[in-house]
């Protein structure tokens, strides 16, 4: 340490200080520690000032402490692209925003009809609408409200999610009145179960349904996070499923305001569980089997999956809202591709926000445009054919005595 004439003079002060205070007693009394430490005090004050400063530390610069006038570069987040097979492209396009028999405001739900229908889920105008399959108007059900008397036409709240079963009923997730509706063929009411709330048989904003080989219906509950189960008449069987994130518990059934799903062949189910960026895969009872996908725009990851299909060809297909992709993997849910519509749109500008998805008899996927009000079909593209095998020709005659028929002699 390096002192300076300033120093020097407090230091002084306070040593008269200490001698005044050390002596204020009688010599004779005084304490023989006090008188050593006034010693060793007065020598290290009489040293040199350049002995103090050669033991100082001169610290180094860290790079934290180095400042510039340039500014320096942000992280900047970089998408991982994707550079692997095409599996699907674009078909067609069908749609836009209004409330014409032709046209939807943001449509969320959508199922194929064993007919080859569109039933479509018109959210946004709280209604029903079965399109043929080249996207022509064939009906509209239901309209805005609350009633859903039997054998009367249904009132609608926002629903999101629709399913046509085998028999041709109906069943709606009547999503924003909290409830579950059953329709016949014709789109009169048949039954409908379900009211605002976490308990058992409640509900709290619904948004999908879908049948086992057992004929219970399953209802993803969620803004409560959970499944469901049901009789066909409505009684309520059994539930599962809480909020949170099941990477932090692989025994519980945790989910993060789930927006889609639907059930394998050996009744697993398939949650798109938007809210932690994945797709999830659990049994019957709840139990976790796998889970797929992380938070990103690449392959494997995922911003927003909203719906998820399995296709005809045992693909599952996950929509992924904001980034406008599907995303495919095989029945051992591994990544197998993926299709973008930025990549394949013909209309200029195109920006979707996707939401449901479904699959019809030729393996086409027709996906909901909440950001456009529209459909878009995209259909599986075609395997190259397989080069056709040689042909044999026989080796031509000629006037050599020793060949016959044609064909060399053996």
């Amino acid at each position: 340490m390096k002192f300076s004439p300033k120093v020097k003079i407090t230091t002084i002060q306070n040593l008269k200080f200490i001698i005044h205070n050390c002596f204020c007693d009688s010599i004779y009394s005084m304490n023989p520690h006090r008188i050593t430490f006034i010693l060793l005090f007065l020598f290290l004050a009489s040293l040199p000032s350049n002995l103090w400063a050669k033991k100082h530390h001169t610290p180094t610069a860290t790079p934290t402490e180095t400042f510039t006038d340039t500014p320096t570069a942000t992280a900047t987040f970089t998408p991982i692209p994707y550079t692997g097979p095409k599996i699907y492209s674009f078909d067609a396009m069908w749609g836009s925003k209004g409330i014409g028999n032709d046209q939807l405001n943001a449509p969320e739900g959508i199922d194929i009809a064993p007919s080859g229908k569109m039933v479509i889920a018109d959210t946004g105008n709280s209604r029903i609408v079965v399109w043929d399959s080249e996207g022509k108007p064939v009906t509209v059900l239901g309209s805005f409200g609350t009633r859903a008397d039997w054998r009367d036409a249904p009132q609608f709240n926002h629903p999101a999610g629709v399913f046509v079963a085998p028999s041709k009923k109906t069943y709606v997730a009547d999503t924003q009145n909290h409830r579950i509706v059953v329709l016949d063929e014709k789109g009169l009411v048949l039954s409908t179960w379900g009211a605002q709330g976490n308990s058992p048989g409640q509900f709290n904003l619904p948004r999908a349904v879908a049948k086992d080989h057992y004929n219970k219906i399953w209802v993803l509950d969620s803004g409560n996070s959970r499944i469901q189960i049901f009789s066909g008449l409505g009684e309520y069987l059994s539930g599962w499923g809480a909020f949170g994130d099941p990477t932090s518990n692989s025994n519980n059934a945790f989910m993060n305001q789930p927006l889609g799903f639907t059930l394998n062949y050996i009744d697993q189910a398939l949650i798109a569980d938007t809210g932690n960026f994945h797709f999830q895969v659990l049994n019957s009872g709840g139990v976790p089997v796998t889970l797929e996908g992380w938070y990103g725009e690449g392959p494997f990851q995922f911003k927003e999956p909203g719906g998820i299909v399995i296709a005809k060809s045992g693909m599952i297909a996950v929509t992924d809202g904001t980034t406008g992709r599907v995303v495919f993997f095989n029945n051992r849910f591994e990544f197998i591709g993926q299709w973008s519509a930025k990549d394949d749109i013909v209309t200029p500008n195109y920006n979707p926000h996707f939401r449901g998805i479904a699959c019809d008899a030729e393996n086409r996927l027709y996906l909901t445009d909440l950001q456009n009000s529209q459909i878009v079909r995209i259909k599986p593209m075609k395997a190259p054919e397989p080069p056709a095998p040689p042909t044999m020709t026989p080796t031509p005659l000629d006037n050599n005595p020793y060949g016959g028929n044609g064909f060399p002699i053996r």
